[in-house]
């Protein structure tokens, strides 16, 4: 059996992050998505949302999506990641999901993997 997965990560940036840490950010989990045998299928911004409660000081967010493949262990080291840019990320979640969906995304995803995230 192999430790290759396909995962799907939702991360919730503070609204009034710059494009330069955005791209700290985002230039980090390539990294990590890199050094663990993977490809990202799908990278892109989401929506910006007001919040359902206050986080910090902030009542709305920038969500992200990133879908992509790689070894089990690279999860763990996203989320440390993503833990390490605690002021800049709010909130984050990870789902491992099937393999039709991770290429379904990469299908659909078109440029805005290229425009608006890590590729």
């Amino acid at each position: 059996m192999t430790d290759i997965g396909y995962y799907e990560t939702l991360y919730l940036t503070r609204p009034d992050l710059t494009d330069d840490e955005l791209n700290k950010v985002q230039g980090r989990l390539k990294e990590t998505i890199s050094n663990h045998e993977g490809e990202i299928f799908k990278s892109q911004k989401w929506a910006d949302r007001n919040l359902a409660y206050r986080i910090g000081k902030y009542n709305k967010g920038t969500y992200h999506i990133l879908v992509y493949k790689s070894l089990r262990s690279a999860v763990s080291e996203i989320e440390r990641n993503l833990r390490f840019f605690s002021g800049d990320v709010l909130r984050f979640m990870t789902v491992r999901i099937k393999e039709e969906s991770a290429l379904r995304e990469r299908a659909t995803s078109g440029t805005d993997a290229q425009e608006g995230g890590v590729q």
